[in-house]
């Protein structure tokens, strides 16, 4: 069994540990900076704040659209999105505000129309042309599903465009 003085010492290399790797920690610094001025004119930190990244050229508009319903949001149906931001794009992150989308969850599908055709493009073998992104969606090769893609308002999500 260990000593009095072996065990104070082990609670004393653990204090010591816990807090130098929290300092280290700390110290690790993100590469996504914040969008901290809306690009809609309308800031506001009640509602949907979306913070956009990634956009790989100025050309054409970024399309934002958030969905409360699964079958718009399956469709990409701008006509029937809960709400809808285009701004022109930037390859600087873009603060997006909805304001007034405060009492649901939200799915959030954002693109890059290079093209200027309110379309997300594809090439003859499906794969999308232009930059999109979706809200909950981790990697490339999944499909976007509704209810894994769903937000709370008031928070801030950063989606970054995904290009092929």
């Amino acid at each position: 069994m260990p000593s009095y003085s072996k065990r104070i010492a082990a609670a004393f290399a653990t204090a010591v540990l816990f807090v130098g790797g929290a300092w280290v920690a700390s110290q690790v610094k993100t590469d996504i900076p914040v969008a901290t001025a809306s690009s809609t004119g309308t800031q506001s930190d009640d509602g949907l704040v979306i913070n956009m990244h990634g956009a790989r050229n100025d050309t054409g508009k970024l399309i934002v659209m958030a969905f409360d319903q699964q079958e718009s949001f399956d469709r990409m149906d701008i006509q029937r999105a809960a709400s809808y931001v285009e701004l022109p794009a930037k390859t600087t992150s873009q603060r997006v505000d909805f304001p007034d989308l405060n009492n649901a969850y939200y799915s959030v599908i954002a693109f890059h129309d290079e093209n200027g055709d309110y379309q997300l493009n594809y090439d003859a073998n499906g794969v999308p042309t232009e930059g999109y992104a979706v809200s909950g969606m981790n990697d490339l090769e999944s499909d976007p599903v509704f209810y894994y893609s769903l937000i709370e308002p008031g928070r801030r999500v950063d989606l970054s465009l995904f290009y092929w």
